[in-house]
Parts: C-alpha cells; sequence; structure tokens
C-alpha cells in the first residue's frame, strides 16, 4: 500500500462499550455470580479469622502462662514491642526466667508447648534490646 494512495478498505468498526449497568446486572451472568460467591465467602471467612484470632493483651498473658503460645504469632506479627524501653516490657509482659534481667540484654519468657503439629516442642519469646530498646522478637527453642 502506498501512502499517496486513499485506501479502499473500509474502516474497522467499533465496538459498542457496554454500560456500567451492565458490569452488574447478575440476573442472567453466571460466571459474575459464581464470583460474588468467592468474594463474599473470601470476605466472610478473612472476618472471621480477625475476630476469632486470639490477640495479646497483658490480661491473656498474664493470666495463663500455658497458653500464651497462642499469641506469640500476634507479638510477632504486629512488632508489638519494638522500640519498647526495658521498663515498658516488664510492666507489659511481667519478669523474665533470667534472674539478672537488668544486665542483660535478651529476655526469655515461657510461652507453654505448641500444638501436636508443631513436634510439641516447648518454645519462648526472645526480646532482644540494643541500647536499652526492643530491636527484636522471636520464637526460639527453650532451653530448659
Amino acid at each position: 500500500m502506498y501512502l499517496d494512495k486513499p485506501s479502499t478498505e473500509k474502516p474497522a468498526t467499533k465496538k459498542k462499550r457496554k454500560g456500567l449497568k451492565d458490569y452488574f446486572d447478575y440476573r442472567n451472568n453466571q460466571i459474575n455470580q459464581i464470583g460474588l460467591i468467592f468474594f463474599s465467602s473470601f470476605v466472610l471467612a478473612t472476618t472471621l479469622i480477625y475476630f476469632f484470632d486470639k490477640r495479646f493483651t497483658e490480661e491473656r498473658w498474664k493470666k495463663s502462662p500455658t497458653e500464651r503460645y497462642q499469641i506469640l504469632d500476634d507479638i510477632i506479627d504486629r512488632n508489638l514491642f519494638i522500640n519498647n524501653t526495658k521498663r515498658e516490657v516488664l510492666q507489659q509482659l511481667g519478669y523474665p526466667k533470667e534472674s539478672n534481667y537488668q544486665e542483660v540484654d535478651k529476655f526469655n519468657y515461657y510461652v507453654g508447648i505448641r500444638a501436636v503439629f508443631d513436634n510439641g516442642d516447648v518454645k519462648q519469646l526472645t526480646i532482644i534490646f540494643k541500647d536499652g530498646r526492643v530491636v527484636k522478637t522471636l520464637i526460639t527453642p527453650s532451653k530448659d
């Protein structure tokens, strides 16, 4: 095709765009209905997990030391103690297993025995300090 000659071909016709209301018409569109069911199920499951998941509270931590493993994930995921001082950690969690906790830069807290699928190992929450502030929280195997 030469550039100086006009084209004899018909121009392609554009598709008519769907109106916005057509995207939300679920009466006869089975794929959209299935997608809506999956989306609703996802939102419902996420909401239920959030509400029934064990969250950290000082009362729960101090009340049941053998069940602390249930709230470990919340502590680690939300970085609850990062940048806290030793004093603030002691107020919220109580005193660690060490007797000389003032001189050490690592606190270890007993959290109980985790579930059977996790080998039933005794774990501990380890809080590491640097310059008097928490820099890291992690779950380690208990040495006791």
